[in-house]
C-alpha cells in the first residue's frame, strides 16, 4: 500500500515543490486541494529544498516592517549569485571573443537584447548608457523564472509584491528619464498630444496621465499572472494524480505535465523578454516624446 502511494506521488515530486507527508495525505483524500496549491505558490519563512530537509529562514521586523529573508527573497539572492558566477565564467575572452560555449551563448543573448530591444526603442545614441540596465533586468528575470522551475525552489516572479516593486521602479525610471532628457515642465506638457481639440482636451489629458500609471500596472500584472498561472497548472495536474489514486490517471497526466513544464520553459524566456521590451519601450517613449 505504501509502495502504491509512492508511485502515485512520483510525478508530483518530480515537477513540483517537495510535498510534506501531511499535505500528501490531505491531497489523497481529495480535500483542500486549494490549500495545497496555495501553500506551494505562497511565500514563507521555511524552505524545503528536498523532502527531508527544512531550512528555517531568518525572520525579523524593523520599525514594524518585515525585513526577514523569505523564500522569495532567498530566490533573489540565489539568482544574483548564479548570474555573478555565470558571467564570471562566461565573460572570459581571448582576442575579443568568448573562450567557452557559455560565453558565446551569453554574448548571443546580450547582442539580441541590444539589437532587437534597446536600440530600436532608445536609438543608437542613448542605447550604450541604457544597455547595462536592461541587460540586468532581462537576465535577472530570466534566472528567477528558470530557478522557479527547479523542484524545491519557489517563484519570486509569481509574488505580486515583487512584480509590483519592479513595476514601480520602472515607473520612476521612465518618468525621471523623460524629465532629465526633456526638462520637467516640457515633459509634463508633452504628455498630452499637441493639436487636440479644446473640447476633448480635459478627457485626453486625463487619459494620458492615467496612462503613465497603467503602463507600470500592466508590467506588474503581466509577469505575476503568467508565472503564477503556469505554476498553478503544473501543481494542479500533479495534485490530481494523487487525488484520483489511479495508475491510469498518473500515466495520462504525466505526459501532459511534461508538456506544460516545457511550455513553462518557453514562458520563462518570453516573460523576461516582454518585461524588458516594454520597459525599454516606455523609457524610449519618455525620452523621445517627439516620436
Amino acid at each position: 500500500m505504501h509502495l502504491k502511494r509512492l508511485l502515485y506521488a512520483v510525478p508530483a515530486l518530480a515537477f513540483a515543490a517537495p510535498l510534506r507527508a501531511e499535505e500528501a495525505a490531505v491531497a489523497e483524500k481529495g480535500e483542500n486541494l486549494g490549500d495545497f496549491l496555495t501553500h506551494h505558490i505562497s511565500n514563507s519563512y521555511e524552505w524545503k529544498p528536498v523532502p527531508w530537509i527544512t531550512l528555517h529562514l531568518p525572520h525579523w521586523q524593523i520599525g514594524g516592517i518585515d525585513m526577514g529573508i523569505s523564500q522569495h527573497v532567498l530566490m533573489m539572492f540565489i539568482a544574483a549569485g548564479l548570474l555573478i558566477l555565470l558571467f564570471a565564467l562566461g565573460g572570459r575572452r581571448s582576442r575579443n571573443a568568448p573562450t567557452s560555449k557559455l560565453g558565446h551563448a551569453l554574448e548571443a543573448l546580450v547582442l539580441y537584447i541590444r539589437d532587437e530591444v534597446v536600440e530600436p526603442n532608445l536609438g543608437k545614441q542613448d542605447s550604450p548608457k541604457w544597455l547595462p540596465f536592461f541587460l540586468t533586468l532581462f537576465f535577472f528575470f530570466l534566472t528567477l523564472n528558470l530557478v522557479s522551475l527547479i523542484p524545491g525552489f519557489s517563484a519570486a516572479t509569481g509574488n505580486i509584491n515583487f512584480t509590483a516593486t519592479m513595476a514601480v521602479m520602472i515607473f520612476i525610471v521612465y518618468n525621471l528619464a523623460g524629465m532629465a532628457h526633456n526638462g520637467p515642465i516640457h515633459y509634463i506638457i508633452n504628455v498630452v498630444p499637441k493639436g487636440v481639440p479644446i473640447f476633448v482636451l480635459p478627457i485626453i489629458a486625463l487619459i494620458e496621465f492615467m496612462g503613465l500609471f497603467t503602463k507600470a500596472f500592466a508590467l506588474c500584472i503581466r509577469l505575476f499572472a503568467n508565472m503564477t498561472a503556469g505554476h498553478i497548472l503544473i501543481l494542479s495536474l500533479t495534485g490530481l494524480i494523487i487525488v484520483f489514486k489511479s495508475y491510469f490517471v498518473a500515466i495520462g497526466f504525466l505526459p501532459m505535465t511534461l508538456f506544460i513544464y516545457v511550455i513553462e520553459l518557453l514562458v520563462a524566456f518570453l516573460q523576461a523578454y516582454i518585461f524588458t521590451l516594454l520597459s525599454a519601450l516606455f523609457v524610449g517613449m519618455a525620452i523621445h516624446q517627439e516620436h
